[in-house]
């Protein structure tokens, strides 16, 4: 990572960092928006917005879902959370149905578009 202009820190390619730090297969990208996080060996998007499903849909499968109730059962490894915090009302709800979703101990990368944001690895 590096420092931007504002001296803020820039992560292009979260989920390359979270493949190549933990190893795991099986991914939900909650909010994938056009599935570019999705390149696990198995990706399964979500996102509440069809269009942005429609993209992803390019890249594996997507389910048009709200991130506030999951409708998943323990299958994936992690769950990723990348730029949705500061568009869901409740993130700690979403936080939630992100641990009850994943197998292990999840790994959230995270951004919020505030000034002075930080990335931000969050282990359980």
């Amino acid at each position: 990572m590096k420092l931007d202009k504002r001296g803020m820190w820039v992560r292009h390619r979260p989920a390359e960092d979270v493949r190549r730090l933990t190893g795991i297969e099986k991914l939900l990208d909650i909010g994938c928006g056009n599935g570019r996080h999705m390149i696990f060996p198995i990706s399964v998007g979500l996102d509440i917005d069809p269009r942005a499903v429609a993209r992803a849909r390019k890249k594996g499968p997507v389910v048009l879902g709200d991130a506030h109730h999951l409708p998943f059962r323990r299958v994936f490894d992690v769950a990723l959370i990348w730029g949705v915090l500061n568009y869901v009302e409740d993130p700690n709800r979403v936080y939630a149905e992100a641990n009850r979703v994943s197998i292990q101990d999840p790994v959230y990368s995270i951004i919020n578009y505030v000034k002075n944001a930080r990335w931000i690895i969050k282990e359980k």
